[in-house]
């Protein structure tokens, strides 16, 4: 019995000590991997904020900002380094505001403004400006917003309700922000993406190529109030804003501005929306730029050609104009392709910085969107698509890239 209990012993010593080997040796394996430190990189003679170049050539230069990052002190300070305005990737928008906890009358609603009243909170603390974003958007908007008494599996509500509804959550939200956090939010995306990009996700014969559809699913302010909607939306927000701060701008937002059939549909957006009453001041331009989800058109400088021809023609019908989210797109990090992306992103400002001129300077702010790199995104995700794991200004540590630097130089020199 003692033999046995003593074999077992040593083989248990023995099987404890090959397993002690291996995880040291897999240790020492991992000792010799090389963690990849961020590039550093500086501009010895900076002595100007980005966005006080950008003052000079007439427009803001901006960022975007999360609940969780308006916490980052890090972020913060690189918010403070070179931005003058911000806006909010999705603590604005009316999903993330208004809850399904209605009360007796069906028009009223409950708010949540905790994260974007922090937001904006803090764009107060740092002086600078919000770009609210956005009113109305049909895209993640909850069904039972449409349905009486706010309720799941309710009908819709008829467009009397709808017209109700829409006038008083805008003018809660732009009454709110006016009163809480006075001229910090300097203007409204009152409509995003209301054009649809091809007749099959149109209304026939309307004015503009309005939505109907998006992924097959309806835009449901549409399907109730028809195209009149966005009309109705730019009446509501400009009623909302002569009450508490008449200075308040009020935009239409879409993706793919600067390409030339949705463009002009845009143009002929802007033409309804201020034919009688001047509703609409500013398109924003969603600025993603180059191929979705794959380096094959990315940093084409015939986007940039597209871009200042848009910017000209919406400036033409007498309103601003402004890029947003922007994120120049870019999936490799190699040297080459990095170098690349920094001349397009100087390539792009040196556009900028003469787009105004003495005679017409409808150009107002570049909103950055893709500001940093994350080279662990997964490549299936959204952001991956959107934005391009390698598109910033900045590196995955804030640490300043060559595009940084080329953006500058341009805007210096």
């Amino acid at each position: 019995m003692k033999k046995v209990l003593i074999k077992t012993i040593l083989i248990s010593l023995s099987i404890l000590s090959l397993s002690l080997a291996g995880c040291n040796k897999e240790k020492k394996t991992e000792d010799k991997k090389e963690i990849k430190k961020p590039e550093i990189l500086s501009i010895p003679e900076k002595t100007e904020r980005l966005c006080d170049l950008t003052e000079k050539y007439g427009f803001k230069f901006g960022v975007c900002i999360s609940y969780s990052s308006s916490s980052s002190q890090a972020y913060l300070k690189l918010i403070s380094d070179d931005f003058n305005t911000i806006t909010a990737t999705n603590e604005f928008k009316a999903y993330s505001l208004a809850k399904q906890f209605p009360s007796i009358e069906n028009k009223v609603l409950t708010m949540d403004y905790s994260q974007a009243d922090a937001i904006a909170a803090k764009a107060q603390e740092l002086g600078i400006g919000v770009r609210g974003h956005a009113l109305v958007w049909d895209a993640y908007m909850p069904d039972w917003f449409f349905r009486e008494g706010f309720n799941n599996g309710a009908d819709f509500v008829d467009a009397k309700t709808m017209k109700e509804r829409l006038r008083y959550y805008i003018t809660e939200v732009v009454t709110h922000f006016e009163t809480k956090f006075p001229g910090v939010v300097y203007c409204w995306d009152v409509v995003n993406e209301a054009v649809a990009d091809s007749a099959q996700d149109a209304f026939e014969g309307n004015a503009f190529n309005c939505r109907k559809t998006r992924d097959g699913k309806s835009n449901l302010f549409a399907e109730i109030l028809g195209e009149d909607y966005v009309k109705l939306a730019f009446q509501y927000a400009r009623e909302a804003v002569n009450k508490v701060n008449p200075d308040i701008k009020l935009y239409y937002n879409d993706y793919n501005t600067f390409q030339p059939a949705k463009r002009d549909n845009i143009i002929k957006l802007v033409e309804y929306l201020n034919k009688k009453d001047w509703l609409c001041d500013g398109v924003g331009m969603q600025g993603y730029i180059g191929g979705y989800g794959s380096q094959g058109g990315c940093m084409n400088p015939n986007d940039i050609n597209l871009i200042k021809t848009a910017i000209n023609k919406y400036g033409e019908l007498g309103v601003e104009v402004q890029l947003t989210e922007v994120a120049v797109r870019n999936y490799n990090d190699d040297e080459a392709t990095m170098e690349r992306h920094a001349k397009f992103y100087g390539e792009l400002f040196e556009m900028l910085k003469k787009i105004n001129t003495p005679e017409s300077s409808p150009f107002k702010a570049i909103t950055v969107w893709g500001v940093s790199d994350h080279p662990g995104m997964s490549k299936t995700s959204y952001d991956y698509k959107m934005n391009g794991p390698f598109c910033g200004l900045y590196g995955e540590f804030y640490n300043i890239k060559q595009s940084y630097i080329e953006v500058y130089n341009t805007l210096k020199n």
